[in-house]
This record gives structure tokens, sequence and C-alpha cells, in this order.
């Protein structure tokens, strides 16, 4: 096989997860993880000539990052990089091999050698784990699904002595990164940076209160608080949304900002959403980072209610689609534009269609895909990227709220005390979209001390106050649960 390779711009998130990695290059923050427990007879033989495989199908798995000239770049080979790590943990125990698992999928990536990383852990002959992880510069939260389907059906027809029928690649990433590039130097381009900028122009980010102020450079270190909704809340966003003739997404969104309104004071800011930049059909197999997150303003008068919330959230969300295959980081290179994000995913609508893991639980319900039983293992990943980012799941027992976040600067009570009110804020606008935001009770009676001690001064909590993939599946998927 030839080992030629090629040194390949990069797109505009990706010079953006560059940058963190310089900075902090010993940070998982930016690793993408998808770990599945397989019930069943496996073939480690048949599992390494799959990766290989996919390594061979997919562009990104035969690239490493390097500089050049001062700029990153990505070499590309035709060889791949990524091989199957195989690992024995021989009788170990539950906790022991969850262990495994997840430092499997935490430990640091060296771009410059190798961005991904598929690991297969052995417990017993019926009993594994397979943890496939990349960083977040060549993948998404599309891509992590992408990269478990390629292996596993490659897996399959190894084991049976085949070929793996999946569809040819129409596209690749190095074709996106080129649309990239012209798009953005394209009348059309250049529209939609100043559309964006316009949108924007005179607000600010969204800016909690934090536990301590920021350091001069961020650890990218977090941890997560997750809680199911409330089944009264969660079951009445659809008929709540539409009563007020909006989007699921749109009304999670408005409440969202309704509570981080009432927790800073800012009456103008911004908050992000990330979404896909994918375009058309060709691109829907193609492993990569094809992120793009757009900054939404809110912006709040006296007397808001959720519903006007909601509406004005709905309006701004379709503009900003407008102009998604418009990089932000560039139409804003020196700005900072949001420390909080809202990103809604849909996982059962993902193939394979694997439950996610209910709050609680480590491993999910198993579904049977390519010959095994499959489940989802529960780990922590996306922490300490922002300030606070607000994941919300839908699980087979309801509707999960992850707020992951960066412990620079946050403490996990004030995360907490952000989760409960969320849930109460939640709760209030489904129950009645015409209610006013600011007449919303944040905090139990039992809160009331510590709300009053943040206002005092008395825990630091105000001292710098001044400081996956689309959801468009989410939408579309929400009207059939």
């Amino acid at each position: 096989m030839s080992t030629s390779v090629q040194a390949l711009p990069l797109t505009s998130i990706q010079e953006a997860m560059w940058t963190a990695y310089r900075i902090a290059p010993d940070s998982a923050a930016y690793n993408i993880v998808m770990p599945l427990r397989l019930s069943g007879r496996v073939d480690p033989a048949a599992m390494d000539a799959a990766v290989t495989t996919v390594g061979e199908r997919q562009e990104l798995l035969r690239s490493v990052f390097a500089e050049h000239g001062g700029r990153p770049v990505r070499i590309a080979s035709d060889a791949p990089v990524v091989r199957l790590e195989l690992r024995d943990l021989d009788g170990i125990d539950e906790d022991g091999l969850l262990r495994a698992v997840e430092e499997a999928g935490a430990r640091p990536f060296r771009l410059e050698s190798g961005t991904f990383r598929v690991v297969l852990l052995r417990r017993a002959d019926d009993d594994w784990a397979l943890v496939t992880s990349a960083h977040h510069i060549v993948s998404d939260f599309t891509s992590r699904w992408l990269l478990v389907r390629d292996v596993l059906v490659a897996y399959a027809a190894h084991a049976a002595g085949t070929a793996p029928d999946w569809r040819p690649l129409k596209s690749s990433y190095t074709e996106h990164a080129a649309a990239e590039l012209a798009h953005t130097a394209s009348e059309a381009g250049l529209r939609a940076a100043a559309a964006w900028r316009e949108s924007v122009a005179a607000s600010a980010p969204a800016e909690l209160p934090l536990d301590r102020p920021r350091p001069r450079v961020r650890s990218l270190r977090g941890d997560t608080v997750v809680r199911r909704l409330a089944p009264e809340a969660a079951d009445g966003i659809g008929a709540a949304a539409g009563a007020a003739g909006v989007t699921p997404f749109a009304y999670l969104l408005a409440v969202f900002q309704s509570l981080t309104h009432r927790w800073t004071g800012q009456d103008d800011f911004l908050l992000g959403v990330p979404a896909s930049s994918r375009s058309g059909r060709g691109q829907r197999d193609v492993i990569g980072c094809f992120l793009n997150t757009i900054p939404v303003r809110a912006e709040f008068g006296p007397g808001a209610t959720f519903r006007d919330a909601a509406a004005q959230a709905g309006e701004r969300i379709m503009r900003g689609m407008l102009g998604v295959r418009y990089p932000c980081g560039l139409a804003f290179p020196q700005a900072t534009l949001f420390r909080a994000a809202l990103f809604l995913v849909h996982m059962d609508r993902m193939e394979p269609p694997v439950p996610n893991v209910p709050p609680g639980q480590a491993v999910g319900r198993a579904i049977p895909y390519a010959g095994l039983d499959i489940a989802l293992i529960d780990v922590p990943q996306q922490e300490g990227q922002l300030d606070l980012l607000l994941r919300i799941e839908q699980t087979p027992d309801g509707v999960t709220a992850v707020f992951s976040y960066d412990t620079d600067v946050l403490d996990r009570t004030t995360v907490e005390r952000f989760a409960d009110g969320y849930e109460r804020m939640l709760t209030a606008a489904v129950r009645d979209p015409d209610a006013r935001i600011t007449d919303v009770e944040l905090a139990a009676d039992a809160d009331l001390d510590a709300v009053l001690a943040l206002g005092s001064g008395e825990t630091g909590a105000f001292d710098d106050f001044n400081s996956f993939n689309s959801f468009d599946s989410f939408e579309k998927a929400w009207d059939h649960r």
C-alpha cells in the first residue's frame, strides 16, 4: 500500500480546536467518547480487521496534525493511523471494567500522532466493552455514531468473511474544507458574516456569577451534574411549544435564556447553540468535525413572558441557521461570544439506535446490532469546554438535563442550584406559557439562606461577575415520543 501523505488546510473549527489543544495538551475536555457493552462472542481478529477497514474508508482516521510555516495543517496518509487496542481483563469486577472504560476514553490525544482510539476490553468470553474515542478536531456528535456504526458493520462482515455492506462515501472532509473556504470568500458568505455581526451588535456574552476569578490559563477541567426532568414538565414541552407557536427546541432554549436572565441580571446577552454545518446527502456518512456554534441573542423587557421569550428564540434560531455555513470563529475572530451553550440530542434516532443511559445507571438498555447485543455505557465527557454546557437528552425513562461545567470557575453546589432553577423554570413555563418570567420562584424555602449568602458576598460567588451536531433530529423525533 502506498504511504504518500498530503498537508491540508484546517477548517475554522479545527483551527480553534488546535489552539485549545496547544493551550492544554494533557486535557481530555475535547474527547468525544462512545463506549458500548458488547454481550456475545466477539472475535478480536475480526474487530482488528474492522478497525483497519474503517481507517481505510474514513479520511480523518488516516490523519494527524502538525504546524508548518507557523500554521497548523492536517497530514493525511493513505494508510490508517488508528489500530485496535486489545486489553484482556479476565475476571475483573463490574466496577473495575467501568473504570477501565472511562480511562480508555479519557486518555488525552497527541494530535501529532493520532486523533482516534478504539479499545476492546475483554471481561469474559461473552462480556466485552468497545470504547471508541476521538478528539473533537476530527469528530462531532454525529461522527461518534458513524464511527461505531462503521466499525460494527465492518466487524460483522469480517466475522462472516464478506465485505462491509455500507454506502459508498460521496464526499470527503477535504472537500468540506475547500467548500468552506470558497463560501467564506463568496458574496453569499460575506453577507452571512455581516448579518451575524449585525444580529449581535452591542450585545455581550452571558456572564454567570462565578465562584472564582477566571485563571489566566484555563485548565480545561470540569465536572457534570445530571438531572432527570420531572415527567410533568418533560411531557408537556411539546404542547407548550405548540401553544407558543414554536418548536420544542426553541421553547427549551427560551427557558434556558430566561433562567440565565434571572441569574445574571442581564437584559441583553448571548448564548451558544451548537449546530451542524453538514450540507447535502453527500456528507451524511463522513466522519469529521462539522460543528458551528450559533450565537443566539436574548433580550428581555419588563413583564416578559415565556411565550415572548420562545417567540424571540425561535425567530433568532431560524435567522442564525441561515448563516450556519459561515464559521462563527471567522466572523468574530477576536471576540468571546458565549460562555454558556445549550445542546439538544435525541439518542435513539441515530444509527445504531442505542438508547441513552438513564440517570443513576452505568449501562443503558441493550439492543441487537451486527450480531451482538450492544448497550451504551455512561462516561463523563465534554466537561470544562465552557463555563456551562447544558445538554438535554431523551432516554427510555424520560428527559435528562446534563450540566457540564468548568471547575476552574464554578463549584458543584452552584451548578446544582442552577439545575434546580432550570427545573423550576421549565415546570412553570410548561404550566403557563403566559407566566411572567420574573414571577417564578427559583429557590425552595430551604435554599433561601444560601441565596442570601450569595447576595451578601459571603461565598465569593460574585467576585468576578465580569468575567454533536445538529438539533434537527431532536425536533423531528420529539413529535414521535
